[in-house]
């Protein structure tokens, strides 16, 4: 599952298992809508990354917070109610 994360935005994972995403995702693994206010030139910063990646506006928001959460992995773990399962799936974590 690991390298399918890698391959394909979680969107299309989600797509693809259906029904069955929540039974093979953690819930701090889930989507969720989010409605933000950027300023023009960062979502068009993201928009070209997308474009050059060949994947979607999400997927690099998700990529690069992945990053920022890496960073602050102890922090958020202590503040953040199933983040750390979100952080070590799928290695470790049963989601069943």
């Amino acid at each position: 599952m690991a390298k399918g994360l890698e391959a394909w935005p979680l969107e299309t994972i989600e797509a693809a298992l259906g029904d069955d995403c929540g039974q093979a995702l953690p819930d701090s693994l889930r989507l969720i809508e989010l409605h933000v206010r950027l300023p023009h030139h960062h979502l068009a910063v993201i928009e070209h990354l997308a474009e050059r990646r060949s994947s979607t506006v999400s997927d690099v928001l998700t990529r690069e917070l992945d990053g920022v959460a890496s960073d602050y992995a102890e922090e958020l773990s202590a503040a953040i109610a199933g983040f750390d399962a979100a952080l070590r799936w799928p290695e470790g974590v049963r989601t069943c």
